[in-house]
């Protein structure tokens, strides 16, 4: 009997789980991204938030780690209200849960919600915000001012503020090389075009190195190792950076570029636009599980927010693709 109770008890979180599970909201098809044509499944999120947080997640920043894609947005009350959305395995098919509310306070003693525009995890297990917790830069120019902080994820609580930070756009873990140093890439929105500048972990993060100029627009920045890096682009011979961008008003420019560590320019691919269509509108942030080839993008576009995700092929499923191609176009020959 009470292996009967356990089986029913069963069956009905399972019934429950499937029942909770959602398609996409849409897909595009034959995406042609640095040369090669990928799908994009669209997932709408704005109201993905649990019930009481009173927020709306309009994808700001995000970051891959430990099985957990989490999202971050604007702090506001209309926003995301200082939480963060936790996706279990990068699922879209299902509801997150929510860390928080984060709070921030600079040294003049003024409080608010920690919204961060760019998310990263210093994986290096030294320096800056490496303990398990996500480092965050937030740019509002209000409230509690641009700061770069660590996000204790146990406490739910901000730390080690570095306050009257830059205009940062988003951030990200750079691992350094063997008998290098570790670093943070940030998008520096400060001037009028856009920058890539690195910083050091240390306790007190500063400017460390000579970056470069990024396409205007540029919002989301993330970290690929050499072997990601080739996923996407033969020409990747070294780390390099992801950088997503979307000028305002002009949506027709929204763009992936892929940089080496040193600036070189390897790739632009333009992106879908028109949310009529329910394609990208206003892209924001960027995140990879280097596991299982998918590659995240956060567009917020308010009460349209959406996050797409595209899934590369592995080899073999890449060969059986060029196979099936081949034979198509001998049958058309014949």
């Amino acid at each position: 009997m009470k292996n009967l109770i356990a089986c029913v008890g069963l069956l009905s979180i399972m019934s429950s789980t499937a029942l909770a599970q959602r398609a996409p909201f849409s897909t595009i098809s034959n995406q042609n991204i640095f040369g090669n044509s990928y799908n994009l499944d669209i997932f709408r999120v704005a109201t993905d938030l649990p019930t009481g947080t009173g927020a709306r997640l309009e994808p700001e920043g995000m970051v891959f780690h430990n099985g957990v894609l989490y999202v971050s947005g604007d702090g506001t009350g209309t926003e995301t209200n200082g939480y963060l959305a936790r996706y279990a395995g990068g699922d879209l098919r299902f509801l997150p849960t929510a860390a928080g509310p984060f709070s921030s306070s600079n040294a003049a003693g003024t409080t608010g919600r920690f919204g961060p525009e760019g998310i990263t995890v210093n994986t290096s297990g030294q320096g800056y915000g490496s303990t398990s917790n996500l480092v965050g830069v937030d740019n509002v120019t209000g409230g509690v001012g641009r700061q770069l902080a660590v996000m204790n994820l146990s406490s739910t609580t901000v730390q080690n503020q570095v306050n009257g930070f830059v205009n940062a756009d988003d951030i990200t873990f750079v691992p350094g090389p063997v008998g290098g140093a570790d670093r943070f890439a940030i998008i520096d929105g400060t001037a009028a075009i856009p920058a890539v500048a690195f910083y050091t972990t240390a306790a007190m993060p500063t400017v460390i190195g000579t970056g470069f100029n990024l396409p205007l627009g540029a919002k989301g920045l993330m970290f690929l190792s050499a072997a990601d890096a080739a996923l996407f682009s033969p020409l990747a011979t070294g780390d390099a950076l992801l950088v997503a961008s979307s000028p305002d008003g002009v949506a027709t420019s929204n763009r992936l570029s892929l940089y080496l560590l040193n600036g070189t320019l390897l790739g632009e691919s333009a992106l879908p636009t028109g949310l009529g269509a329910a394609l990208l509108g206003n892209i924001e942030a960027l995140a990879f599980d280097s596991a299982t080839r998918r590659l995240f993008i956060g567009d917020e576009t308010g009460a349209n927010s959406q996050i797409a995700v595209l899934t590369i092929p592995s080899p073999s499923g890449l060969a059986m693709v060029a196979l099936i191609v081949a034979m198509a176009a001998r049958r058309r020959r014949n």
